[in-house]
């Protein structure tokens, strides 16, 4: 049997409204796209009147996606900034927020010129926080530490497919640095933080590893960065994390109760006008 992309595209939109699924139809061009091996939309508009190259790729993947798997699961790639990472259901997918806290802390190493000859990401999961961070900053030493094996599998395999130099660390939060006096310029860390489980939508419970997302206690791991910072931090340092947006009050307690003078803190909204972001700093004015 053979098909053209066209008529495969309106054959599985009509079976998507059949069986009211929640499918949109870019998720549709995205696997037509993957399946023909096209790299974008302008590219499979050219191609759409040509048979499809992989039918029975398609209705694989296709059987996937009508199964609930997320898009980036069943492609097993999602974006982030300007890379395109793999991604399977050992990591968490990457979020915009993820791209706006990185951009920021980017920005701001820049515009106050912080030495950043250190930098850790905790947490990484897919590893996409370290891998932008040694491409916008290729001489600095990137570490990225993760308690999963299976993370940290997935952290390596996009570093090498990206033929990127990233030091990585498996291990609970500060643990593996304080063990072997390890400092650092720059943390960064978009950690488990959500506590209330109806925060957490029913496809990313079903699928995403909840370790990833969601804390009995949502502010135990910046409580244990905060408690430590001496023993992992350099001098004159920054601190960059991705937050709940119902924490600022909690950790701006957290901030008074460990951090001495000469640190400063902000907390940023982000482009949806929620707090999400904090960052703590010494020896830069934030």
């Amino acid at each position: 049997m053979a098909l053209t992309n066209r008529e495969l595209y309106f054959e599985t939109l009509k079976e998507i409204k059949e069986k009211s699924l929640e499918i949109s139809k870019s998720e549709i061009f995205l696997l037509l796209e993957k399946v023909n091996n096209l790299e974008n939309y302008s590219q499979l508009t050219l191609n759409f009147d040509k048979n499809v190259a992989n039918l029975n790729y398609f209705f694989e993947l296709k059987q996937k996606l009508f199964n609930g798997l997320p898009i980036q699961y069943v492609l097993n790639e999602a974006p982030f900034i300007d890379l395109n990472v793999y991604v399977d259901e050992r990591v968490l997918i990457p979020r915009v927020e993820t791209e706006e806290l990185v951009l920021r802390t980017c920005d701001l190493i820049k515009k106050l010129n912080i030495k950043n000859d250190s930098i850790l990401d905790m947490c990484t999961g897919s590893g996409c926080i370290a891998l932008y961070l040694k491409k916008s900053f290729p001489d600095s030493n990137i570490f990225a530490s993760d308690i999963s094996f299976d993370a940290l599998d997935v952290a390596k395999k996009n570093a090498e497919n990206f033929k990127l130099d990233i030091n990585f660390v498996q291990g609970d939060k500060l643990e593996p640095f304080i063990k072997v006096k390890k400092k650092f310029d720059v943390i960064i860390s978009n950690p488990p933080y959500v506590e209330n489980k109806n925060d957490i939508e029913e496809k990313v419970k079903n699928n995403e590893p909840m370790n990833a997302i969601y804390s009995e206690d949502g502010t135990a791991f910046y409580e244990e960065v905060f408690k430590h910072y001496k023993d992992v931090l350099n001098d004159n340092f920054l601190l960059a994390f991705e937050i709940n947006y119902d924490q600022k009050e909690k950790l701006t307690s957290l901030l008074s109760k460990y951090f001495e003078d000469g640190v400063c803190f902000s907390f940023v909204k982000d482009i949806y006008d929620r707090v999400r972001f904090l960052f703590v700093s010494r020896g830069y004015e934030l």
